[in-house]
């Protein structure tokens, strides 16, 4: 998934000119939404810009986008990026799987549990409306869409959703981060119980991760690097964050994840 910076990956990559490029698509400064990080996005010297309806970070004192994203490229290094304006949806009823796979492209009722499968969401016309990530939860699907799309997607899917056992829940308190880069797995393994050596790419599962319960991490990323996103709650998201940047060879990074995404498409 691009993050929101869909149109990009034809561009040859410069970190400068694609993190303006990006920024000026989706800079608005009305009615911005402050994710759970915000605070602590300040006291780490980010300097706080809209994107996506949201205040995220573009830049922290001392780094730039070139420092970060060699840190995340770097070895024995990773680094965090708060992604919560992204859309995390759930889909629950027996008409669940039938009804995304109409809206998307991919075998969704053959998923197994803990499968989770980079997809489309299409209109009637075949034309895309967004990527996607879905995730099979056992008794639901666990969806993640843009940022800049969310509410467009949602008011998409309503239009086909009559008539079909399938209900669905944005959730709107939920925040993302990814844990990205060649020190993650390390990171994540120290702080939780997963036993990554089997945990496969693109692959999601419940657990406890610094000492934080019901965490979503699904095994995946688009920075070109191993990573993970993790879904927590909003009162112990900046907890987990601290505690993830506490770790060895951890920094933080701001939107610098499209500008390695960009390079990765390249």
């Amino acid at each position: 998934m691009l993050r929101s910076a869909r149109g990009f990956s034809k561009l040859a990559w410069d970190p400068a000119k694609a993190s303006k490029q990006s920024f000026r698509c989706l800079c608005s400064t009305e009615n911005l939404t402050k994710t759970s990080f915000y605070d602590l996005h300040l006291e780490l010297g980010g300097k706080m810009v809209p994107f996506a309806g949201y205040h995220l970070p573009v830049q922290y004192e001392g780094m730039g986008v070139l420092k970060e994203h060699m840190h995340t490229r770097a070895n024995g290094s990773a680094s965090l990026f708060d992604v919560s304006h992204m859309g995390q949806i759930l889909w629950h009823g027996k008409d669940a799987a039938a009804f995304l796979e109409k809206m998307v492209v991919g075998d969704i009722k053959g998923m197994k549990a803990g499968d989770s499968k980079l997809s489309l969401i299409m209109n009637e016309e075949g034309n895309i409306v967004d990527d996607t990530v879905i995730s099979h939860a056992g008794d639901h699907y666990y969806m993640v869409v843009n940022g800049a799309c969310k509410h467009k997607d949602m008011a998409h899917f309503q239009k086909y959703m009559a008539g079909l056992d399938v209900k669905m829940t944005y959730l709107e308190n939920q925040q993302l981060v990814a844990l990205q880069g060649d020190a993650a797995k390390v990171v994540l393994s120290r702080l939780s119980n997963l036993t990554l050596s089997t945990m496969n790419f693109m692959t999601t599962t419940v657990t406890t991760v610094a000492g934080i319960p019901n965490c979503r991490v699904t095994r995946c990323g688009y920075t070109g690097e191993d990573g993970f996103e993790i879904s927590v709650s909003q009162d112990r998201a900046v907890e987990l964050a601290r505690k993830l940047l506490g770790e060895k060879g951890m920094g933080i990074c701001t939107i610098v994840y499209e500008e390695l995404c960009l390079e990765c498409l390249n």
